[in-house]
């Protein structure tokens, strides 16, 4: 939680990680309600086909990041840990606008919050 926001956004926060997984424009994604430092494993511990997002896959499903899947409020900004190059990278996501902007990573002992995402297989499987 960051010093300067509401109780409201833990809530819509939880709402999230609640859902479980979510899929949406080609990838299911998982939202972490808790704050980690960057770890190569965490994803791929949760489920060995998931991965950290990269920056694009962030932006890609940042206007879903809401409490609910139809009519969810979005999740305030916050800092994400993603990839960029392959490197992890600190990115603040604002859902209500799609906004995905890399910001500076002095450490990946920083604390983000976790989305891991896969890519999803069409129904037919092609």
């Amino acid at each position: 939680m960051r010093w300067n926001e509401g109780a409201e956004c833990e809530g819509l926060r939880q709402a999230l990680a609640n859902r479980g997984e979510v899929t949406v424009n080609g990838l299911t994604f998982r939202f972490f309600n808790q704050t980690m430092k960057y770890s190569t494993a965490f994803c791929s511990g949760y489920d060995s086909d998931f991965r950290t997002p990269t920056v694009t896959e962030l932006q890609t499903i940042a206007t879903s990041l809401t409490s609910a899947a139809v009519g969810g409020t979005p999740l305030c900004p916050m800092l994400v840990w993603a990839t960029s190059m392959g490197n992890p990278v600190l990115a603040e996501v604002f859902p209500s606008t799609g906004l995905v902007q890399v910001v500076r990573t002095p450490s990946l002992r920083c604390k983000a919050y976790r989305i891991c995402v896969t890519t999803t297989l069409p129904p037919n499987g092609l």
